[in-house]
This record gives structure tokens, sequence and C-alpha cells, in this order.
């Protein structure tokens, strides 16, 4: 009878199709971000030295659902080993008027599993820079780990003009930085 009562239960409310909302926090120690871009005089990288965010993750037995995802980098802790490139990056950056770079997450789309626990998908997002926002299509592989966090990786490349930010100049403008700029990145949530 109590069978019968169950079966009766699940078709009337239906089965769960939700796994459990999780909610990760950046750790911005186990993570990396590196902006890599070129010159007149030689290719260069700046490494973000803090970000912070945090994502809801519904995660399912062979899908997941990424709810909520926000992260900021402060535009100071971007860091090339080279304190004058930093300054005109800054200022290239707008950071007085604008300190912060924000992605916000629109959807998580075409989402595969494509192994035991990794997932690759689409992010589509709002990126703010310079206080320009933009929206962008962001192929991310993202790993469940075995200590419960969640790893998202990925690239996208694009162009700072885009943001209405000028390439920075030095040298009294000898050197110039190209337009493009790549995006390398490994978060880690937990």
């Amino acid at each position: 009878m109590k069978s019968v009562l169950l079966v009766i239960g699940l078709l009337v409310l239906g089965t769960p199709k939700e796994g459990v909302i999780k909610t990760y926090q950046t750790n911005a120690a186990a993570s990396e971000m590196t902006i890599l871009g070129t010159s007149t005089l030689h290719d260069w990288e700046m490494k973000a030295v803090d970000l912070k965010g945090s994502m809801n993750v519904d995660l399912y037995a062979d899908s997941l659902d990424i709810k909520n995802l926000k992260l900021t980098v402060p535009v100071k802790a971007l860091k090339s080993g080279k304190g004058p490139m930093d300054k005109n990056a800054y200022k290239a950056l707008k950071y007085k008027k604008n300190p912060n770079i924000y992605y916000q997450l629109i959807s998580i789309q075409k989402v595969n599993k494509t192994g035991a626990n990794t997932f690759h998908a689409v992010s589509r997002g709002k990126l703010n820079v310079a206080g320009k926002e933009r929206i962008l299509n962001i192929p991310i592989t993202v790993k469940v780990l075995n200590s419960g966090g969640m790893e998202l990786s990925g690239s996208t490349t694009f162009k700072m003009s885009s943001f209405d930010v000028e390439a920075p100049s030095f040298m009294m403008g000898a050197v110039t930085t190209g337009d493009e700029i790549t995006i390398n990145f490994s978060i880690n949530y937990n």
C-alpha cells in the first residue's frame, strides 16, 4: 500500500528535476587570470593578483545549471611586474572613476558533460570594463573538484576599443599596445 501511495505521489507531484543549489565563493589564492596583449616592442601580460566572486550552481548527475555568477577584479590588482606599464594600464582603464572590472552571468548555454566531473558550456554575461558594459559569450570548462569545490576555466579575446579603452602607449607614443587582448582564466570556487 505504501509503495502504491509513493508511486501516486510521484505521478501527481512529479520527480525532482533540480539538484541541490549550492553557493560557492572564489578562492583567489587558487585562481589565475592572465591578460595577454601585444605592443610594437614586445608581447606583454598582466596577472590578476586578487579577484572576488560567487556563484550558485544546481548540480545534477549528468548536467549542471549555473544560476548566478558574479566576479569582480580590482583594476589595481592587475600586475605586469613593470610599474610604468601598470600605471599606463590603470590610466587607460580609467581606474579612478571605475576601480573594478565586473562580470555578471546572464545565462549558461550548451552544457555538455565531457567527463566524470567535467562539463563544457557557454557563459553569456555582461562584462563591464572602464565603465562600459558589453555582452560576451565565453566558452568555459567546469570541473567538479574532489574537494567539493568547482573550477571554471576558459579564454576570451576582444578589442579594448569595444570598451572605449584607448590602447596604452609610452615612451612619448613610440611604443603602443595592440587593440586586441586575450583573457585566460582558471577560477577556483569553494
